[in-house]
Order: structure tokens, then C-alpha cells, then sequence
């Protein structure tokens, strides 16, 4: 069965007609928002009627997006998108056209927004405010010869603010990292007290230059925290030490540190879970950063970035964007399907340099992070009874972030807590047990396949996120 779709044209970047107010929209139809002159797939019916029957819940579906003249067909540029992520629209207009809605939620939006307000924007944040289902259609639906204006960023700002009046009212919006992009950030009258969680061997910084390299890790990391952007008496350092040596520990420092003693006997395997699970339990507070020692904060504000969102009872944990001491990303998220398993995003490529949808540049969520920085909370690693100690070293943290998603909760990752990773420092040597990469893949696998944080037509083979060829493609023929 296929549904009638009634067009609605929009003007320049993303504005509905004010007009609108005086249509008679019909509460139970389905209707197609795009600017003029955009080319709509030419089996739109079929597809929503697909996507309707399979997710009825949805008031508003959105596809991809291609800027694409048939006079220069090797210009063509997909925009590929992942599931509707609040986070990442908070930053970027990046959901754009086309949108397809239901007459219902169209008729409950213009009743309750301003004429100025009347965009695509404000319609996708009414919804979200109003428990309103938004949902990916992973396919192109509309192509247009020349690229989408996105809403500018103060216009974004005013809807946020809002937006924010009932959603987030001790949250504010500033300017972010990537071009035209906003942040968020919690306002902190009085910050909770958080533990930051550090595993160590006190092994020392080989690489980088003067004043951390030829001394240990976690001296360097205790240090670096002296600049952090957070009241020190309301930080408390829990170490497990696999050494003796109390020197580091002996110091004084402005904030509670406490030692662990997690030395092994001899002979007895390196558990990485096993000793993480050990040390948060003694935390003291309710809000928990798990973070290698070989890290070194790039930002004072960074473990504000990080609470923004982990102190979100809807937030399962937060992922920083964690660079090698070069320069080069090490970790902005992770996506799965990628090389049989899940990758870190753009790893390798220079942090200076603009990547795909400049999705290393803004907060949003993934489906995994990396648990070398990870904000969450204790009374939910309770609940979960921590990581799963049968993966020892590898993906118990990916695990981690899968079992959250699996209970609704969201996995965030945010730019703007920046740090340089030196890696594996605090965990030392790797070693891959094919037992365990076996129950990490029959467990997730499924999952992995379809990470709705990614995108199925992106690249498989490669960590550096671009989509794949299409020469079928329907817009080319």
C-alpha cells in the first residue's frame, strides 16, 4: 500500500510559509517539506509507506541528502546521516531536508510557535520536546544541484534558548568547534563532587617532549588536573597501583587523592576489568570519571564538558576526543559494521583538519566510546554490575557502552573535553584473546551490523568515515 504525500515547499534555509497557519491541513496525512527545485526520490510513497508501518510511532521521517549536478556527475556528494541524535542537532542543523510529516504534528507546531519561527528546525525541537518520535530513512530522498544553507547558528541559538526553558533550564548555548556549529554546557552553581578513577603501573612517558616525557604517567596526569576548570576540593583521584612505590602519592596535592593497592602475585593474569571494577566501587561519590593515566587534559574546561551530559539520568556515559601526542585523532567516537567489528572514527587523521560532516568537531552520540575516558555514574555501574570481567582487556569497555544502550540510555561523546592520549600506558601490553573477540562478536554482532549511530552505505574497510560509491544510485540515473 502507498500513501499520498502532499509537497510543501520551503523557503531559503529551512523556513515553512507563514501562510501555513491558514491551510486546512489534514491531521491524518503525510506531508513532504523541501525547498523548490529539490528532486524527490521517485518511489517516496513506497518508502514511507514502508518506514510508517514499521515504525508507526514516528511523526517525522527524514532521509539523506545529495548535492548533485548531472553536468558533473563525479562531483556528487552524498550527506549521510545516523538516527535522530538530540545531542547532535543541538549542534548542527544537520537533519535538514527532506522532511516527511504527519499532518498532526504539523497542525500541534504551528499553533504553538511564533511566525519567526517557522522552520524545520523549531518543528524537530518541538517534537523532541513534546515526546514526538523523529527517525532516519537510510536512503537519499531528495537531490538538489546545489548545497543546503543550514539555518545560521544565532537563529539555532534562539530556538534552543526556547527550547531550553522547559528541556534544559540550567543549560546555555555558545559558539562551537566546527564552523556555524553551537555547544552546549551545563551551568554549575554548585558542582557535585566527582572521583576520577586511574589505573596505573607507573610506567613511564617515553614520547612527547619536556616537562612529561622521561617521567611516570600518572605524576604527569596529577599534575596536569592542578589547571582543571572545577572546584579541586570537590575532586577526589583514586589510583590502583600494580607498584609499591607511594612517592607520587605522598605529595600534597589541592585535591583528596587515595592509593590502591592492586599489585598481583606472580604469575597472575593482568585483568584491566577486573581492576577498574575494584577501584570504582571504593569511590566516594555518585559521579565517576574511568580514565587511563596516560592522558594529559588539552582544555581547563574539559571535565565540565564531560558532566554536561553525565549528569543526564538519560546518559549512560560520556566519551572525550582524545588526541596522539602529534596531533592526530585518536578517539572521537566509534562506529560499528566497520573491519568486521567497530573502529575508532577517524583515527589517525590531523585534529586541525575538517572531517566527514564535521562529526569530530561536534558533540553528539555514538553507539561506543572508548573507556579511556568515561564519565558515568556509580549507582549505575551497580546496577550493571560494572564491566564484564571476561573480556580482560579488550572490548569490556565497548561492551560497556552496548549494555547501556541496551537499557535506553544514551552514549555521548563531546569534543570539547580534549586530552592527549599517550595509549596503553596504564594497561600495558596487548594481547588479543581470540576467545574473547568470539563471545564479543556473538553477543553484538547484530548490533554492529546496524549501528544506528552510523551509516549502512558508509565505507566498511576503513576507519576514515566517507560514504561508499554508489553508481546505481537512483538520483544518477
Amino acid at each position: 500500500m502507498s500513501l499520498v504525500i502532499r509537497r510543501l515547499d520551503l523557503a531559503s534555509q529551512g523556513f515553512l510559509p507563514r501562510s501555513l497557519r491558514g491551510v486546512d491541513l489534514d491531521p491524518t496525512a503525510w506531508y513532504a517539506l523541501d525547498e523548490p527545485g529539490a528532486r524527490a526520490h521517485p518511489d517516496l510513497d513506497r518508502i514511507l509507506s514502508v518506514a510508517s508501518a514499521l515504525r508507526p510511532d514516528v511523526d517525522i521521517f527524514y532521509g539523506d541528502e545529495v548535492v548533485f549536478d548531472p553536468a558533473h556527475l563525479a562531483q556528487a556528494r552524498p550527506l549521510l546521516k545516523s538516527s535522530f541524535d538530540l545531542t547532535h542537532l543541538i549542534a548542527q542543523d544537520y537533519v535538514g531536508w527532506m522532511l516527511l510529516a504527519r499532518g498532526r504534528r504539523l497542525i500541534a507546531y504551528c499553533d504553538s510557535a511564533p511566525d519567526a519561527d517557522l522552520c524545520t528546525y523549531g518543528l524537530l525541537l518541538h517534537c523532541a520536546r513534546h515526546d514526538a518520535r523523529n527517525e532516519r530513512v537510510p536512503e537519499a530522498l531528495s537531490v538538489r544541484p546545489t548545497p543546503r544553507i543550514p539555518l545560521p547558528s544565532q537563529v539555532r541559538r534562539r530556538l534552543l534558548e526556547h527550547w531550553a526553558r522547559e528541556a534544559a533550564p540550567d543549560c546555555s548555548f555558545f559558539d562551537g568547534m566546527a564552523p556555524d556549529s553551537l555547544r552546549i554546557q551545563r551551568r554549575l552553581v554548585d558542582p557535585p563532587l566527582v572521583a576520577l578513577v586511574v589505573p596505573t603501573c607507573q610506567a613511564t612517558c617515553s614520547v612527547g617532549t619536556a616537562p612529561y616525557r622521561d617521567r611516570p604517567h600518572i605524576l604527569n596526569l596529577l599534575e596536569s588536573l592542578r589547571d582543571t576548570d572545577w572546584p579541586l576540593d570537590r575532586l577526589s583521584v583514586i589510583v590502583g597501583d600494580d607498584v609499591g612505590d607511594d612517592a607520587i602519592y605522598a605529595r600534597a596535592w589541592p585535591f583528596e587523592i587515595r592509593r590502591v593497592d592492586t599489585r598481583r602475585s606472580a604469575g597472575d593474569p593482568f585483568n584491566y576489568a577486573a581492576k577498574m571494577n575494584r577501584l570504582w566501587r571504593v569511590a566516594p561519590s555518585e559521579y565517576l570519571v574511568l580514565m587511563n593515566d596516560d592522558l594529559i587534559p588539552q582544555r581547563r574546561d574539559w571535565l565540565r564538558a564531560l558532566m554536561t551530559f553525565a549528569m543526564d539520568p538519560d546518559v549512560g556515559g560520556v566519551g572525550a576526543r582524545l588526541l596522539y601526542p602529534d596531533g592526530k585523532i585518536q578517539h572521537a567516537g566509534m562506529a560499528g559494521g566497520v573491519m568486521g567489528s567497530c573502529t575508532h572514527v577517524f583515527i589517525g587523521q590531523q585534529a586541525s583538519v575538517a572531517t566527514y560532516g564535521g562529526w569530530a568537531e561536534v558533540h553528539r552520540e555514538w553507539s561506543m566510546v572508548t573507556g579511556a575516558v568515561f564519565a558515568t555514574r556509580k549507582s549505575l555501574l551497580e546496577r550493571m554490575n560494572g564491566y564484564d570481567e571476561r573480556f580482560t582487556l579488550e572490548f569490556n569497555d565497548i561492551d560497556l557502552c552496548l549494555r547501556m544502550r541496551q537499557m535506553g540510555l544514551r552514549i555521548v561523546y563531546t569534543p570539547f573535553a580534549e586530552l592527549t592520549h599517550f595509549e596503553s600506558a596504564s594497561r600495558g601490553p596487548r594481547r588479543n584473546s581470540p576467545f574473547e573477540i568470539a563471545n564479543f562478536l556473538e553477543r553484538w554482532r547484530g548490533f554492529l551490523t546496524d549501528d544506528p549511530a552510523y551509516h549502512p552505505d558508509m565505507v566498511k574497510n576503513t576507519s576514515w568515515v566517507r560514504p561508499e560509491e554508489q553508481s546505481d544510485a537512483w538520483w544518477r540515473l
